[in-house]
């Protein structure tokens, strides 16, 4: 109570100004004050004390002469008065609004640590076994689109105890991934079957086309019944040196003609005068970057000849990265091909950007190479192969065999 203040205690108050400390001063005690020392002050404000202005703070001591002056205030007002001196002095000068805001923006804190700390259990919390998977994937190089999708896929599809298994997982994985593999399926054809491969420079077009067409004709030997395969090579590559002489070489060797064509009025020119005698016609062509738009817009373009309805394949290099694939097939999707072709299978030993990348664009495996022989380095795709070079993993080669072998 403010009785129990002796005349001779010194006390202080702290305000923004002195005008400021003498109205408060003069609500607690009238005139019955006296200031005896001021000085100008530091003082803290805003959320959690961050904040810091000028202020005063005086001492001052109080006359009780004048007792029943200050007893003319309400009980009510003296206590308040004597409660918020006592809560600003406890409190450095702040006011219980910036107290209040202050305790608020401590519990916010607080609950934003709490919250923080729910996240960074949670992260923690991984399950051993799918992140084994997702290191295993990453080193096979499969996309991080596709390494999500398994790892969603066994969150949904497993038990807590059954992700404890890990090489339950990773036999479920690995039929995954075959599953994920589309091979191309074989078509009926009228003869002439049209063959033609387009893709960027250097992915072994020219090569591939002569690999083609000598396992057509070591097929038909082994049907000694049938008659030998009449066929004959096009070529309308304007940018490689060379390709006609290669094209030559594989046709004097393997006993087919070899035509080149200028431009679409000269390949038809050709193609009219020869798709009566051939059982097979392949067309090599010319290989632009794939952002040349400009001149493969004019490929597209040397290929519209009325009746060669062909199937065209699109050759990319094994060791192609995810991105640049991305961006290969994107650009080469006009031509409207029906499969694709990895080549240079020899030159890696990851295969995920290759299953990845075809299937997130819907597009299935036709043939790999591996190899320059031209009389064995190309095998149809199969499922099983690209399942037993996964890095890494152990793979039950008895399974795989059962369940893709026929694919």
């Amino acid at each position: 109570m403010l009785s129990d203040v002796k005349p001779s205690e010194i006390l202080t108050m702290t305000e923004d100004t002195i005008e400021e400390c003498r109205e408060k001063l003069g609500r607690l005690y009238g005139t019955n004050y006296e200031i005896v020392n001021r000085q100008n002050t530091q003082l803290n404000y805003g959320p959690f004390g961050l904040f810091k202005k000028l202020g005063v703070k005086v001492s001052y001591t109080v006359n009780h002469r004048g007792e029943n002056q200050r007893n003319s205030l309400s009980d009510a007002e003296s206590q308040r008065l004597v409660q918020e001196e006592i809560l600003r002095m406890a409190t450095g000068g702040k006011s219980k609004t910036e107290i209040q805001i202050n305790e608020i923006n401590n519990k916010i804190g607080e609950m934003a640590e709490a919250m923080r700390k729910i996240s960074r259990s949670s992260g923690e919390e991984k399950i051993e076994s799918i992140e084994r998977i997702e290191e295993l994937l990453e080193d096979n190089e499969f996309t991080k689109e596709f390494i999500g999708e398994i790892s969603s896929r066994l969150k949904k599809e497993f038990s807590l105890d059954d992700l404890k298994d890990f090489s339950k997982v990773e036999r479920q994985v690995i039929d995954w991934i075959g599953e994920a593999i589309e091979i191309a399926q074989p078509k009926a054809h009228r003869p002439p079957r049209v063959i033609v491969i387009v893709g960027p420079t250097g992915v072994g077009k020219t090569t591939t086309i002569g690999k083609l067409a000598a396992q057509n004709v070591i097929i038909r030997k082994k049907s000694p019944n049938l008659p030998p395969l009449a066929i004959t090579m096009i070529t309308i590559d304007k940018t490689r040196i060379g390709a006609e002489n290669q094209l030559q070489t594989f046709g004097e060797v393997m006993d087919f003609q070899v035509h080149k064509a200028e431009d679409a009025e000269d390949l038809k020119t050709i193609f009219d005068s020869i798709k009566e005698d051939n059982d097979i016609i392949y067309i090599d062509t010319s290989g632009y970057s794939p952002n040349d738009s400009e001149n493969i817009a004019r490929l597209k373009s040397a290929l519209n000849v009325d009746g060669l309805r062909p199937d065209i394949y699109l050759a990319v290099t094994a060791s192609t990265k995810a991105r640049d694939l991305k961006n290969i097939m994107q650009n080469y999707e006009p031509f409207g091909y029906s499969s694709v072709i990895v080549t240079k299978c020899d030159e890696t030993t990851r295969f995920g950007n290759i299953i990845s990348v075809l299937n997130e664009k819907r597009k299935s495996i036709s043939y790999v190479t591996d190899g320059q022989v031209i009389s064995r380095n190309i095998q149809k795709a199969n499922v099983v192969d690209f399942l037993i070079r996964l890095s890494g993993f152990t793979v039950d080669r008895i399974h795989i065999e059962e369940k893709f072998g026929e694919r």
